[in-house]
């Protein structure tokens, strides 16, 4: 008697011959048949972790790295909203994650049963697409529908952009008899071909006009992983005196006489100064960091702002309430046609925002050789000791900001969950990506991000090159920083978390390698240790005094506007 479980195998091989190599699962009776088929059917590589909302961030992490879909794979009932989240972080950051949440058959919705809830269409508002599947296949054409819905589901989480899909699965019981299912079936393969989006000719050429006849011309980057390419694209487009670029360290673009510490730069600046104003504003990527560059090009109001994104089910992504095209292509297909028709403007433009870049540059490093030991003094030590080459995840909220500050030129690679720029799941999202990279990756968290996370821990995967590095300070600092809760009384009870926890007991409970430094001279001494510990994954907790971090950061700021 077949057991009518034969549509999972059908999915691990579509799954499998469609390019998922990673699936995580997290244990459970509903989703006991995927896991167990999966597992047999030989091409997948399964990972096993029990809380689903470290499990979904653990399989971004995975595939913001691959650059290619991860799976996930969970029980019914709440163990699927669970995957919340990360399937929203997945959305707006444009990971493609696939999310398998098995589910009772449709009948027994809403009927009393255990873990049973309305899980069809469960992540409608941020997810690429929701598919409902078949309890089972009784004929034929059901095979070829099945197969055809798994199929459209992996390719809509890379078209026309990535981002997560859910495929929602009724499974009957009995659960367990599986003896004679197939798990490597015969099944369909369809596909998408690629297909490269370029601008029309006279479009082109109608841009370039308009950009050769600018003297102020500023590009703005956004949220990127690492690209060689792209990056040597915008150094010949910078190539030019009328061009200003302004980056992030989560943008991974970098190069000489780009202005890479936007805040420190800007501070102080006012939108009615000409001279800093561009004319043409060219932005791609995704999430941009600083808000305060946000806030200034809104009054500034340039009179042509070009948005680079590829993904065409996004127009008039507005930003900076100046948007006046939106070009639907990839930023290093738009830039290899556009480099060969643009020329170099005679302009000051550049050296205007470069002359201000070295004055407040000299002005950082004056104030940090007077600042005292605080979260500011902790982010300039580590930068200078962590090892060249680093891939450094950067936890939300404090830790992105303050790496904001400083300049990297020890070709570190930058990650961070930008996308809805949450503190929940950093933990998870850089085991997930140094599980898969193999390479040297470092997390630089707060406290409450860290604390919140911790259960990322709970994980028999973690790999020995992932190294945390914790920045406890009491609890809730940004909003010390922030410009008003500091006034309110309800700030030390309800916004700052306060708290005197520490976080030795769970690094040995989960078998982290622990160091601990509450002085620079102390974080100096153990730096050198935490590096070169390679035989697990290690913590380092650096104490810091919470009042003194905060007045450190708003007396930078001030010192900025001198």
């Amino acid at each position: 008697m077949s057991s009518g479980k034969e549509h999972i195998g059908r999915m691990a091989e579509i799954l499998a011959r469609k390019g998922v190599d990673h699936v995580v699962v997290s244990p459970g009776s509903r989703n006991a048949p995927v896991i167990i088929l999966f597992a047999r059917n030989g091409k997948l590589k399964l990972t096993s972790i029990a809380d689903e909302r470290s499990a979904g961030f653990f399989a971004l992490g995975m595939a913001q790295k691959l650059g290619k879909p991860v799976a996930v794979v969970c029980t019914s009932g709440s163990a699927a909203v669970n995957y919340g989240p990360a399937v929203s972080e997945a959305f707006y950051q444009k990971i493609p994650l696939i999310v398998i949440t098995a589910d009772r058959p449709a009948a027994w919705v809403d009927q009393g049963d255990g873990q049973t809830i309305r899980q069809e269409g469960l992540f409608r508002n941020f997810i690429r697409k929701s598919f409902q599947l078949p309890e089972k296949l009784i004929s034929g054409d059901d095979a070829w529908h099945f197969d055809r819905l798994v199929n459209e589901a992996v390719d809509y989480a890379l078209f026309p952009a990535a981002g997560p899909v859910h495929l929602n699965l009724p499974l009957a019981e009995p659960l367990y008899d599986l003896d004679d299912t197939n798990a490597s079936p015969e099944v369909r393969i369809t596909g998408i071909a690629p297909v490269i989006s370029r601008l029309h000719d006279d479009a082109i050429r109608e841009m370039a006009t308009l950009w050769n006849g600018s003297g102020q011309k500023m590009i703005l980057a956004g949220q990127l992983p690492p690209d060689n390419g792209l990056n040597s694209q915008v150094a010949r487009l910078a190539n030019d005196p009328s061009v200003v670029v302004l980056t992030e360290t989560t943008s991974n673009i970098c190069g000489e006489g780009y202005v890479e510490c936007i805040d420190r730069v800007i501070e102080g600046l006012s939108p009615d100064q000409p001279e800093f104003r561009p004319e043409i504003l060219l932005t791609f990527g995704g999430a941009v960091v600083s808000k305060k560059i946000k806030a200034l090009l809104r009054k500034m109001r340039p009179g042509f702002h070009w948005h680079i994104n590829p993904d065409t089910t996004e127009f008039h992504l507005d930003t900076y309430q100046s948007l006046t095209l939106t070009i639907t292509s990839a930023p290093d297909v738009f830039l290899n046609d556009f480099l060969p028709l643009v020329r170099p403007v005679d302009s000051s433009y550049r050296a205007v925002w470069n002359n201000r870049n070295v004055q407040r540059k000299q002005m950082h490093s004056d104030f940090l050789l007077k600042t005292d030991y605080s979260d500011l003094k902790v982010y300039e030590l580590l930068f200078d000791a962590i090892p060249e080459g680093t891939h450094i995840h950067l936890a939300n909220s404090t830790p992105v900001r303050y790496a904001q500050l400083f300049e990297h030129r020890k070709n570190f690679r930058f990650w961070s969950n930008r996308g809805t720029s949450g503190i929940d799941g950093s933990v998870s999202t850089a085991a997930g990506h140094a599980f898969v990279s193999g390479e040297s990756t470092v997390l630089i968290t707060g406290d409450i991000g860290f604390f919140y996370d911790s259960n990322g821990l709970w994980n028999n995967s973690l790999p020995p090159n992932l190294k945390i590095i914790l920045i406890n300070n009491g609890g809730g600092n940004i909003f010390r920083i922030l410009p008003g809760p500091s006034r309110y009384g309800e700030l030390e009870p309800y916004l700052e978390t306060a708290h005197s926890f520490r976080a030795e007991g769970i690094a040995s409970g989960f078998g982290l390698a622990y160091y601990q430094a509450a002085n620079p001279v102390a974080l100096k001494s153990q730096l050198s240790d935490f590096f070169s510990q390679n035989q697990k994954p290690s913590l380092l907790e650096i104490i810091t005094p919470a009042e003194q971090s905060a007045g450190a950061v708003r007396n930078y700021f001030k010192y900025m506007i001198q």
